[in-house]
């Protein structure tokens, strides 16, 4: 099995319970983090497979493996345009992170309905580093854990959401996850 390079966690318990995983699910000291998420993959868990992959790959790499694993839009939906909106502003904050693009994500995802996935994906941006409070006060931080939750979420939401016509789709995010964690985003251009 290829390492996890870009994952900075030592041990899959520690993912496992940032995760918020049931604490029954938690391995034992000592696994490795690609090797828990095999099993939980094994164990056909998509969901807890999908809140630990978001969990352990960095913040910006777990945005990007978030959006390159949604499915496409239907261009006849009436929520087209403004989903597509979403998702774009969120790939120009992934190719550039800056607070301003963080900020006008916010703005965008928090105007947006709370059942798309592009939204929380957008809330995610906004919480995964910065100040959360206004600009002229002192800065307030998140918890680290909301950026992961909100991924999570999204993907679950989506996976939910096309259970039917694409139930192929979390295995294909936890494959994508499995790729990124090894290379990177590099693994996210290569087909």
């Amino acid at each position: 099995m290829s390492q996890w390079t870009i994952v900075m966690w030592s041990a899959a318990r520690q993912i496992a319970e940032e995760a918020n995983l049931p604490k029954e699910a938690w391995p034992e000291d000592g696994v490795s983090p690609q090797d828990f998420f095999a099993t939980l993959r094994e164990g056909d868990d998509p969901i807890g497979a999908i809140s630990y992959a978001a969990t352990a790959l960095p913040k910006l790499e777990a945005i990007d493996w978030a959006l390159h694993s949604l499915p496409e839009l239907d261009k006849d939906s009436p929520d087209f345009a403004r989903r597509q909106l979403l998702r774009d502003a969120a790939f120009r904050w992934v190719g550039e992170p800056d607070d301003e693009n963080r900020r006008a994500m916010y703005d965008l995802a928090d105007s947006s309905s709370s059942e798309w996935p592009e939204t929380l994906i957008g809330l995610a941006i906004f919480f995964a580093g910065g100040s959360i409070g206004p600009e002229e006060n002192a800065p307030v931080t998140a918890d680290p854990n909301i950026c992961s939750s909100l991924l999570a979420g999204a993907l679950q939401t989506a996976v939910a959401t096309h259970i039917k016509d694409q139930p192929e789709l979390a295995a294909e995010a936890l494959d994508l996850a499995d790729k990124v964690a090894m290379r990177g985003r590099q693994a996210l251009t290569q087909t």
